[in-house]
């Protein structure tokens, strides 16, 4: 699975450096959380709750940072793995300076994903992790606002499971709606309707 986009953080580059490794802003940013410690020089312990689909379950995360080039740019290996299977793979961060108070962010993942958690399919898989990556994003971007000027924002509230599966399925709604597979199914089934509406009362 390959996941790749953009991201304008409302904040000088440096301070959004510091805010994508502080893992208390990112347990609270992060769809599922439960766990979020640092274990050492660039390295991290992670659990997380995920869901896709009929597929839940925990999982276990070792993250790791390497090459990293502040405040522009790092690399990240990830090792996730629960009892509906398993997520590993790399991603590639970068940090552009917009201007003095915007930071855009670049980032690529390649993932393996294996298990019970690989058979909803992957064009699901897409749509969810395309729906948390940008929730997470705008998460971290309003605790970030928050940080910087305490008065002139509305105080940060880490958003609930309830709001970030909300979330992922208005992004799945919206992903089938442009599949034609899902058209075909609705003028099946609407024919089907008119059928038996038209069977029942001749």
């Amino acid at each position: 699975m390959k996941l790749e986009g953009e991201f304008t953080f409302k904040g000088p580059r440096e301070e959004v450096w510091d805010l994508l490794q502080d893992p208390d802003v990112l347990i609270t940013a992060l769809p599922g959380a439960k766990k979020m410690e640092k274990t050492g020089d660039d390295k991290y312990e992670a659990e997380m709750e995920v869901k896709v689909g009929p597929v839940s379950g925990t999982f276990s995360s070792n993250i790791e940072l390497s090459d990293k080039v502040e405040p522009e740019s790092y690399k990240m290996v990830v090792n996730g793995k629960g009892k509906s299977g398993f997520v590993k793979g790399k991603a590639t961060i970068c940090l552009e300076e917009k201007t003095q108070d915007e930071t855009l962010m670049k980032y690529t993942a390649d993932l393996q994903v294996g298990g019970k958690l690989a058979s909803v399919g992957q064009r699901l898989l897409d749509t969810v992790g395309k729906s948390m990556a940008r929730q997470s994003l705008e998460a971290m971007n309003t605790a970030l606002e928050y940080q910087i000027d305490p008065r002139a924002k509305t105080e940060y509230i880490p958003p609930s499971q309830a709001k970030f599966a909300a979330g992922v399925a208005k992004d799945v709604a919206g992903d089938s709606m442009k599949n034609p597979k899902f058209w075909t199914f609705i003028i099946l089934a609407s024919a089907g309707i008119a059928a038996t509406i038209w069977y029942f009362t001749k």
